[in-house]
């Protein structure tokens, strides 16, 4: 099977031995989207560039979300459309959550990069100031941003990751598909990071994919941060929100 085809098929096995549950709240927001279920359980996820990609309602895909479940959301995964996509990297992060005592603080493992070239896709103004910090040399690749310092067109991230010694991802690269196809490239670098929110806990399965560590965060405070994410704000700038780094087995 392709590289996508034995991702999707982890996460749906995955899927399949959790509980489910009906939804009570689901909210997208301008950067990250929030679900909460009717037995508690919550997530983050990501949302798409609307500067990017103008996000327009359809009715079919409202209705839809407003009767699913966490595992029939969970299933969109695979969508393109934001809406749904947004929709379901929170349920993803609900039903496959990250270990609250695992991984590693975020500043503690971002030295690992310093002074490395890194490829970062997209250019995240909330995430710019953090890797400057970290001491990365870091080029981003997006169209919208492109001529700003170190900020290039996206059309020429391939052949920069060819040259880096890091890479950094957004959920971006699942929805569009460019992590699912790159086979053995990023084996070949030192690491790779891929950024959340709205990514599963599945570190075999993102290790197949050639990506060694998860970037995701975990919540302290479910209401706090519905209302974060609710007022349009940033998951990068949510102060109930902990950000740590989980590595994964190459396999």
């Amino acid at each position: 099977m392709t590289h996508s085809a034995n991702f999707f098929a982890h996460l749906s096995h995955s899927l399949q031995a959790v509980k489910d549950s009906p939804v009570s709240r689901l909210i997208l927001g301008w950067h990250a989207s929030c679900i909460q279920a009717e037995d508690s359980r919550h997530g983050v996820g990501f949302v798409p560039d609307s500067r990017l990609e103008p996000h327009t309602s359809r009715p079919v895909h409202t209705a839809s979300l407003l009767t699913s479940t966490l595992k029939e959301l969970a299933g969109l995964y695979v969508s393109p459309f934001p809406q749904e996509f947004a929709a379901a990297s929170a349920a993803c992060s609900a039903l496959l959550p990250f270990a609250d005592g695992g991984g590693q603080y975020l500043d503690a493992v971002m030295t690992c990069a310093r002074g490395d070239k890194a490829a970062v896709l997209g250019y995240e103004r909330d995430l710019v100031p953090f890797m400057r910090d970290w001491g990365w040399r870091s080029a981003f690749f997006d169209d919208l941003y492109a001529g700003r310092q170190d900020c290039f067109p996206q059309e020429e991230f391939s052949r920069a990751v060819r040259e880096a010694e890091w890479v950094w991802l957004s959920p971006e690269a699942i929805r569009d598909r460019w992590l699912l196809s790159t086979q053995n490239i990023l084996r070949e670098k030192k690491g790779c990071f891929l950024q959340g929110p709205g990514i599963p806990a599945l570190p075999e399965a993102f290790s197949a994919l050639g990506i060694t560590h998860l970037v995701a965060p975990l919540c302290d405070d479910a209401g706090k941060t519905e209302a974060h994410i609710s007022a349009g704000g940033s998951a990068w700038l949510c102060e109930s929100l902990r950000w740590r780094v989980y590595v994964t087995v190459r396999q």
